[in-house]
């Protein structure tokens, strides 16, 4: 596991819950004590919430260990990936320098969420042996993982990456190697609409993420898109009506050219800088970042319950 910081330490705890030994790497040896408590932190929520075995914890954390030395923690790696800065010549810096130490056979991945997988294994000496591995955040907690192959991406790599995941309890889903994957499309369409509309206006941000969370949302984990069309008919859908909202839709090419372009050149980055669409002065972002999982948790619960 490359990178320590937030998800390298997420990605670390699943991949060690699923029973494999790993090797948790970062360039400042100095920060890896804290990169192992937050490991430790990870599991321990995942106990309280019912998700772990809490007499597991020295087994499970046992299977992580930290260095800072590239050598040592990929030179007889099967599966190397990476969670450093997403920033494509950091990557392919890091994953070719990965590469010179690793094993010939071993694969190498990235948990990129946007950035070309064909790109990236473009600069390597085995580009066959990479293909992506998308965990969203929190890694530890979110079931379900982008694998992304490059167009050099050998069949059995991308088998063996999506056989990895499920051995870890991680839902695999094979995504083209287009722009933002599929997960992050989802994301940035919704978003482009609404920030279209409030820019226009006609609503407010809260409202926006009212009718996403309490109502689109609270029927998602039974129903898709294609299984509501196919629910509603595809006569409705290629009604007159229908066809006003499609072309009503924004069509916005730059986020610059929305509310999200306006704050960020006002200074305003969101959470970070306290503001953003919320002020978040006035509500506490670790609060949020709790309540967030603990919905995770409750759907995680239903899906396992669910399932038998």
């Amino acid at each position: 596991m490359l990178g320590s910081g937030t998800m390298g330490a997420q990605i670390a705890l699943s991949l060690a819950l699923g029973g494999f030994d790993i090797r948790l790497w970062g360039r400042r040896a100095e920060a890896l004590p804290d990169a192992m408590d937050r490991v430790g932190a990870a599991f321990d929520f995942l106990a309280e919430a019912g998700l772990a075995e809490p007499g597991n914890r020295p087994l499970v954390l046992s299977r992580i260990k930290a260095t800072s030395d590239l050598e040592e923690a990929v030179c007889d790696a099967g599966f190397v990936i990476e969670a450093v800065a997403e920033d494509i010549a950091v990557k392919q810096s890091l994953l070719g320098a990965a590469e010179t130490h690793a094993a010939s056979d071993a694969v190498l991945s990235s948990t990129t969420s946007a950035l070309s997988a064909t790109e990236i294994q473009s600069s390597l000496a085995r580009p066959d042996r990479f293909c992506v591995a998308h965990y969203a955040q929190p890694a530890h907690l979110v079931e379900l993982v982008e694998v992304v192959p490059g167009q050099q991406t050998a069949a059995g790599v991308t088998e063996f990456v999506t056989r990895l995941l499920t051995d870890t309890g991680k839902t695999p889903v094979l995504c083209p190697d287009i722009p933002g994957f599929l997960w992050a499309r989802i994301q940035h369409a919704v978003l482009r609409e609404f920030a279209s509309l409030v820019g226009q206006g006609l609503v407010t941000a809260e409202a926006c993420d009212t009718i996403l969370k309490v109502g689109y949302a609270s029927r998602l984990p039974a129903m898709g898109a294609f299984e509501h069309a196919d629910l509603a008919g595809l006569d409705l859908i290629n009604s007159a009506a229908a066809k006003a909202v499609w072309a009503d839709l924004s069509n916005v090419m730059d986020p610059g050219d929305t509310p999200v372009g306006e704050l960020y050149e006002q200074g305003h980055l969101g959470m970070e800088s306290g503001h953003g669409f919320y002020d978040w002065t006035q509500r506490d972002p670790g609060t949020f970042r709790m309540q967030r999982d603990a919905e995770i948790i409750r759907r995680i619960k239903i899906r396992r319950q669910d399932a038998g």
